[in-house]
């Protein structure tokens, strides 16, 4: 259905751009083409396990750990904002651990398939980016995305590795934007007690529904959440 929707030409120009970033955080997009009418893109293979992986093997995570892929999962968005990509899809199943150390894949993604579908990819009624993950601001459709919508996304994986599950669920992707437009985020040491009050307050700020009421960049999120 996306194939369908997508102006192929105009995903393989996303694409590439997304090829050029370079960063031991990063897996890289090696190639890109199409066949049979179907865009594809490389990766190279990571010979180990994805985050999701992790917590289906270990629901909630040590502390220690929890911030150590964070920091480097951090470090890894910050080049890409620098270089004006946002990720979109920040989510367990794309943070993957090769040799002990957390790196991104799918880097840029989202934003290609969005802007080769453009209107007719949002009038087949399918979502590109998750929606348990997704800001608010990205599940409501609204362009110009920024840091601060990776920062929420990340913000909701760091609830999730402590917690054990996400912050907000739902049985559709419309009942899931609901709930964060309407009900606070829940306590995480209500069920994660060893939680310090501090990094429970930078995670719930970092999951705050307006853009403007998180940190303004990656950085600060994750130099907050270590100086807790």
């Amino acid at each position: 259905e996306i194939a369908q929707a997508l102006g192929t030409d105009r995903f393989l120009r996303e694409i590439e751009v997304t090829g050029r970033l370079h960063h031991p955080g990063l897996i890289p997009q090696l190639d890109s083409g199409e066949a049979a009418g179907c865009p594809w893109f490389t990766m190279p293979y990571v010979a180990g396990e994805s985050l999701r992986d992790r917590l289906r093997r270990d629901v909630q995570l040590p502390l220690p750990e929890v911030l150590r892929i964070a920091r480097e999962v951090a470090d890894a968005l910050a080049y890409a904002h620098q270089h004006d990509i946002v990720h979109r899809d920040v989510k367990p199943e794309n943070i993957l651990l090769e040799d002990g150390r957390a790196v991104v894949s799918d880097f840029g993604l989202a934003k290609a398939l969005t802007a080769a579908g453009g209107k007719k990819l949002t009038d087949t009624g399918i979502t590109v980016g998750t929606p348990v993950y997704m800001s608010p601001e990205q599940a409501a459709g609204k362009k110009g995305l920024d840091a601060r919508s990776d920062i929420y996304s990340l913000a909701t994986v760091l609830y999730e590795m402590l917690a054990g599950d996400p912050p907000f669920t739902g049985a559709t992707p419309q009942a899931i934007l609901a709930r964060k437009l309407a009900e606070p985020v829940p306590p995480l040491r209500t069920v994660r007690p060893d939680v310090p009050p501090e990094l429970q307050r930078v995670i719930e700020r970092g999951l705050s529904r307006a853009p403007g009421d998180r940190h303004t960049t990656v950085e600060a999120f994750v130099a907050a959440l270590e100086s807790r």
